[in-house]
């Protein structure tokens, strides 16, 4: 027991060192140690929380083409700045103001994701500085994989007492990617497979990483297709790699793909991200796009390019889409149909496993499709107690009738329903004769749902608005951050949020609501075959096809 406490507390505090002491001398004195030291001691082996770190060191942290991006990004960032002062001097109308704010909400929460992230990876650098000068001195690389293979090899040949286990296929992989051996990192990845072991995005990362950093795009959509064979979404750092090896050597066919992906799975990017977009527009592939085969197929189907190069620089778009580089015209682009069932399929998987009565959620579905389809979900508490943050404020059902009078004003056509907590429905408020009418009118009409003791609504008001399709609209203020990363489709989220949800104020002029704007903030191709890139701080990035040579001269001598 002693010897267990001694490995766990050095696991914590990233002592590899004190770890493998503790853990010889208990082997010595004839102990048996369970698996999950084992796995400690191989995940403490492959890095730990930083083994990514390992990897920068050993690769120099990206190439030189990455890294004259990224300052040919800081200088356009600076320009793209200047411009916007500039244009914030003119006046703009109401409805330009209204479409900036979409714009901004779109954006925002992913640059305050961006800032806690970077918040969080400058503290734990802090503290991880702190905490190593206080370590005894740790085992090299060298050693680290020695012992981890020992680990691992004693665990393979214990006849199932020491189960192997994703964690223990993942720390050698991560050991040999930063040996710089990308073979080895994939073999191992597939090896947990055929394991009968259910693998991780993690498992291959460091195969994808590996590969990327060689330059060997060829292996590196290898492993992409291995990723997809065991069904498992990218995220954003993993297409940051494929486009950093595809800007090595995959044609330009396969480059567009990845970023069509991009665009269809994520929104915002990343700073390292763009970075790597500006690498793969200047890479031989896209120079040449157009000419030969490889065309570069506008959204429209008409090839741009021309063999003349691209040119990528910060761009500006206006609240109707427009993209002030090239001209070209964003659209709203939304979940598929497709799309919208697994997403709906999925929130409904959590809020299943979460009930306290299961058959609560599956009695709320029958209930929809008895009373559906509905095209307008109100968010009822979060609509009731807006502003209410003042002495004699409360649960105030008044809002909540202005906005269903509002929706059925505009949107005749679109059947609502209103979604409280059913304690709400037995709150003094909810007794008051005009909230009594209103629960009495809307029941009535099919149009409210009282979710049960002990559920989270959360999940019944985002559900409800999933399955209402691509015109359904959900009136809420919640940002749902906490959501993004217990569905089981997250990919599909933030899409659907941008075009979905509708945000709402009250003020002395009365209700106003914020429609979603009128495009999507994420990677496009446009008609005219240029690119479109939003990054998490709110800019935006153009790649165009720069004119051919001779269009050039004419277009000159005109």
């Amino acid at each position: 027991m002693q010897a267990r406490m001694a490995i766990h507390q050095a696991a914590k505090a990233n002592d590899l060192a004190t770890a493998l002491a503790v853990f010889d001398q208990a082997k010595s004195d004839g102990l048996r140690l369970g698996a999950d030291l084992y796995v400690s001691l191989l995940y403490l082996c492959s890095g730990g929380d930083g083994w990514e770190q390992h990897l920068q060191r050993l690769y120099g942290g990206g190439g030189a083409a990455d890294k004259a991006a990224g300052a040919e990004g800081k200088e356009g960032e600076q320009q793209q700045q200047q411009q916007q002062q500039q244009a914030g001097d003119a006046p703009a109308g109401d409805g330009a103001a209204e479409a900036d704010s979409a714009v901004a909400a779109a954006a925002a929460p992913a640059a305050r994701q961006a800032g806690e992230q970077a918040a969080e990876a400058s503290a734990a650098e802090g503290a991880a500085g702190a905490a190593s000068a206080a370590l005894p001195p740790q085992p090299d690389a060298a050693e680290r994989l020695r012992r981890a293979e020992e680990l691992f090899a004693e665990m393979r040949g214990s006849e199932g007492r020491l189960p192997l286990s994703e964690t223990c296929f993942t720390a050698l992989a991560r050991l040999a990617a930063a040996q710089g051996d990308a073979s080895r990192a994939f073999e191992l990845a597939q090896e947990a497979v055929a394991h009968g072991i259910d693998p991780k995005l993690r498992s291959f990362t460091p195969a994808v990483i590996a590969y990327a950093e060689q330059g060997d795009a060829d292996k590196a959509f290898e492993v992409d297709a291995a990723i997809a064979a065991q069904q498992l979404d990218l995220t954003e750092a993993e297409f940051a790699r494929l486009l950093q090896a595809a800007a090595a050597g995959a044609s330009w066919e396969r480059a567009a793909s990845v970023l069509r992906r991009i665009g269809s799975e994520l929104t915002v990017l990343q700073p390292e991200t763009l970075a790597r977009v500006r690498t793969l527009f200047a890479s031989p592939a896209a120079a040449t796009a157009g000419a030969g085969g490889g065309a570069v197929e506008g959204a429209g189907g008409a090839a741009a390019g021309g063999g003349g190069g691209w040119e990528v620089g910060p761009t500006t778009i206006s609240p109707s889409g427009q993209c002030s580089a090239c001209g070209g015209q964003l659209k709203a682009l939304d979940l598929s149909a497709e799309e919208m069932r697994t997403f709906a399929e999925g929130i409904a998987a959590i809020a299943e496993r979460q009930e306290k009565r299961p058959n609560d959620f599956q009695q709320f579905k029958e209930w929809l499709a008895k009373h559906g389809p509905f095209g307008a979900v109100i968010d009822g508490a979060n609509v009731a107690l807006f502003g209410q943050n003042f002495e004699s404020g409360g649960f105030n059902f008044g809002q909540i009738k202005a906005v269903m009078n509002h929706l059925a004003s505009r949107h005749p056509d679109l059947k609502p329903l209103l979604m409280l907590h059913v304690g709400r429905t037995k709150a003094p408020q909810a007794r008051a004769p005009a909230a009594q009418e209103l629960l009495r009118q809307l029941t009535e009409a099919g149009s409210f749902y009282a979710t049960p003791a002990g559920s989270n609504d959360d999940w019944y008001w985002i559900y409800a608005s999933v399955t209402a399709g691509e015109r359904g609209l959900l009136v809420s203020n919640d940002e749902m951050r906490d959501h993004i990363f217990q569905l089981l489709a997250p990919k599909y989220f933030l899409k659907w949020k941008q075009r979905h949800q509708v945000k709402y104020r009250f003020s002395t002029a009365g209700l106003e609501l914020d429609y979603p704007a009128p495009y999507t903030t994420c990677v496009q191709q446009l008609e005219c075959g240029s690119w479109v890139f939003p990054g998490a701080d709110g800019s935006w990035l153009c790649a165009k096809p720069a004119a051919a040579p001779a269009a050039a001269e004419a277009e000159a001598a005109a």
